[in-house]
């Protein structure tokens, strides 16, 4: 499940880096698998930049192609917050649609643009990073532009040590 990541890491870099640092980059390289988690790093700037990401374990409705679907977590640049989430998936989202992630009682929306969704409010992205690591499964539901509505489970087992991974490797 980790090796699904590399193909996806061009589409990451672009979505969350820029296209200068997808071409300047390279390839990502592993830096540990932790369970259903892997952590990535790669050079942006001269500096190093690390992610973790994992694929669902189930993805709905059964029938569809769904794509590469992956859930990111990147450490952040030296400030507040650590980390910053995205989701990517095979197909685009409906225009205007949000994203819904399930932890526990926890919920948390992202705001989505083609194929890729961001936390829409970034401030909440310790308590999303709180929440991965006490629960043991996330929800994610999204609705495709074709008006599928789509749900996924993650994992979150290794999240908490794959994450600590890439914050003490790219501070």
């Amino acid at each position: 499940m980790v090796r699904r990541t590399i193909p996806a890491l061009c589409v990451l870099m672009f979505a969350m880096n820029g296209a200068s640092a997808a071409a300047s980059s390279g390839m990502a390289s592993s830096i540990g698998s932790f369970k259903q988690w892997g952590a990535w790093t790669y050079e942006d700037g001269g500096r190093p930049r690390c992610f973790v990401s994992s694929a669902p374990g189930s993805a709905e409705p059964s029938q569809l192609d769904h794509g590469e679907v992956m859930f990111f977590l990147k450490a952040g640049r030296d400030s507040e917050p650590r980390t910053e989430s995205s989701f990517q998936t095979g197909y685009p989202f409906a225009e205007g649609s949000n994203v819904e992630i399930t932890i526990d009682d926890e919920k948390f929306v992202m705001i989505t643009s083609g194929r890729n969704a961001w936390l829409r409010r970034v401030e909440r992205e310790p308590e999303l990073l709180a929440a991965m690591k006490a629960g043991s499964t996330m929800a994610v539901e999204a609705t495709s532009a074709r008006g599928n509505g789509t749900s996924y489970v993650f994992s979150l087992d290794g999240v908490t040590a794959a994450t600590a991974r890439i914050l003490s490797r790219c501070r």
